[in-house]
């Protein structure tokens, strides 16, 4: 019997065999993945020569877990983690920019504003001190404005 089955025959049927199991896989594990992606939610991301923060960003979970329940604290810890670097690293280009640009005192105050606005979920965080701290340090390091932290909050009072 087995010599009638052609090394073809043989390789055609093991291929189909792959094919179905890897399609199971897809629709079993990666569904919601595929789904996402095939009604433009999602991009497809390619993770070739990008830095360890970008894909540690890309790889959040979705937004549920196994068993249906909304996200667990990591994940939202995680979200606001990703925010505060994502904040400081635009108000340290923005004040290393108008230090660069000889702004006015005025003219960085409300840009530093408007940028905080952004923010609304940090302003009442534990992070918004550290945020104040960063901004007096950071324009005390370039000399764009001699801002104290009282002053960096009152930036924040609109933000909500």
């Amino acid at each position: 019997m087995l010599t009638n089955i052609s090394w073809t025959d043989y390789i055609i049927a093991v291929a189909i065999l792959l094919a179905a199991y890897y399609f199971f896989v897809v629709m079993r594990y990666f569904f919601a993945d595929l789904k996402n992606l095939i009604s433009g939610k999602n991009n497809l991301k390619f993770m070739v020569g990008i830095s360890y923060d970008t894909v540690r960003e890309s790889n959040q979970p979705s937004e549920k877990n196994y068993n249906g329940e909304s996200p667990a604290f990591e994940t939202t810890a995680d979200d606001d983690f990703a925010e505060v670097e994502h904040l400081i690293e635009r108000l340290k280009s923005v004040i290393a920019d108008a230090s660069g640009k000889k702004l006015i005192p005025q003219e960085l105050k409300k840009y530093l504003h408007l940028v905080l606005q952004e923010y609304p979920n940090i302003k009442n965080s534990p992070f918004c001190t550290s945020i104040n701290e960063l901004v007096a340090s950071e324009c005390e390091k370039y000399g764009a404005v001699t801002l104290s932290e009282d002053e960096v909050e009152l930036l924040w009072k609109d933000a909500h």
